[in-house]
């Protein structure tokens, strides 16, 4: 041990240094490379399977999706699915998959399929048949949400928002903002877009009873 210390010790700095960073960019390129994976494996999902049109099959939902992935492409208020299946309410819960916060509840699994997955499922079909405006879990509009999802967190209908932003509702409620806005070329970009979206939020009366 003490002549690999001295083997270390004799390296000159610079060297040192460069090894430090080629093993933190390693890291960095490691760490991306599973996002980007991930990233291309939910748009692709959702691609192959026309998440834009809304009124989404609950069977589609897989155990590799996040809570905010799910809430957002069926439009159903992330507050109120987290209610409903007894998970923390807190922002890293909607970041984990179902697999891992299925696990971290020990709630077992029915074959494939874990048993928050069961959960979600039919919390979804209930939140159909009586729609509940929490408010939004990141108390502010995000690039991730459609205004599909932000209308019914927040109770303000859909049609006034795309009426108050001057966006034509058609075939675009179901679609993020930051893709919308790359979409339709919104003047400003998806932050000018956001801000509009906020705007909407934040000086429109709207009803917001917790489930």
């Amino acid at each position: 041990m003490s002549a690999l210390l001295k083997k270390i010790k004799a390296i000159p700095k610079i060297y040192a240094l460069a090894i430090v960073l080629i093993v933190i960019g390693l890291a960095l390129a490691v760490r991306y490379g599973i996002r980007t994976f991930f990233a291309f494996r939910e748009m692709r999902y959702a691609s192959l399977n026309n998440f834009a049109a809304g009124d989404l099959d609950v069977n589609l939902i897989r155990p590799w999706m996040t809570l905010r992935y799910i809430a957002v492409a069926y439009a159903v208020p992330q507050e109120y699915l987290l209610h409903e299946t007894g998970i923390p309410i807190k922002i890293r819960s909607s970041m984990t998959s179902l697999r891992t916060l299925n696990n971290d509840l020990n709630l077992g699994w029915e074959g494939s399929t874990p048993v928050l997955q069961t959960k979600i499922q039919q919390a979804i079909i209930e939140y159909r048949k009586n729609p509940v405006p929490t408010g939004l879990l990141e108390r502010g509009v995000r690039d991730w949400m459609t205004v599909q999802y932000i209308a019914n967190s927040t109770g303000i209908s859909a049609e006034q928002i795309f009426t108050q932003i001057g966006i034509p509702a058609d075939d675009n409620a179901n679609k993020p903002l930051g893709f919308l806005s790359d979409e339709i070329h919104y003047p400003g970009g998806p932050d000018a877009l956001i801000r509009a979206v906020q705007h909407v939020v934040d000086t429109s009366p709207r009803s917001t009873p917790t489930p």
